[in-house]
């Protein structure tokens, strides 16, 4: 019988494993959780994620304090590239917010991907402190974002300064 409740507590406390990514790693201005079932890997400062079935990825990495813009320039052609997505600049849609106490201003477009198939690209730049910004970006279908809205809501809700 122990056994048997040793597994069943191991297959409960499976899905509440995640990893701990310092962003940049060798000096970081914040830290996020990404569920293990998250494939994720190291991309020079930042970290990318993608879900389990692959339908969404989600992008973490520092931005220069004066040159956010510019930072957003390169996580989207990083995007558009990595994934063939086509943005409709006519869609662009800003908003301030708070995560966890910090300052945000959200970015989101429509687009397209290479199947023609409808993209929701999501860009949150966090201010961590003064003159240390973080660019989060995820982007996917609008059915991917929904099926994954509470793993990318607990993903953000993770960010923290380390």
């Amino acid at each position: 019988m122990r056994k048997f409740t040793a597994f069943l507590c191991a297959i409960l406390i499976a899905p509440a494993f995640s990893a701990t990514h310092k962003v940049p790693a060798d000096d970081p201005i914040a830290s996020i959780e990404i569920s293990d079932k998250w494939q994720s890997k190291e991309l020079g400062e930042g970290i990318e994620a993608t879900s389990p079935d692959g339908a969404v990825c989600f992008l973490v990495i520092p931005a220069e304090a004066n040159k956010v813009a510019e930072s957003m320039g390169e996580a989207m052609r990083y995007v558009r590239n990595k994934s063939g997505i086509t943005v409709k600049s006519d869609s662009i849609q800003r908003e301030l917010g708070k995560l966890n106490g910090m300052e945000t201003r959200k970015v989101s477009w429509q687009g397209k991907d290479m199947k023609g198939g409808d993209v929701t690209i999501r860009f949150t730049i966090v201010s961590i402190a003064e003159n240390k910004p973080l660019l989060v970006a995820y982007w996917g279908s609008p059915e991917a974002e929904k099926k994954h809205e509470a793993e990318l809501n607990k993903i953000l809700r993770s960010l923290k300064k380390p």
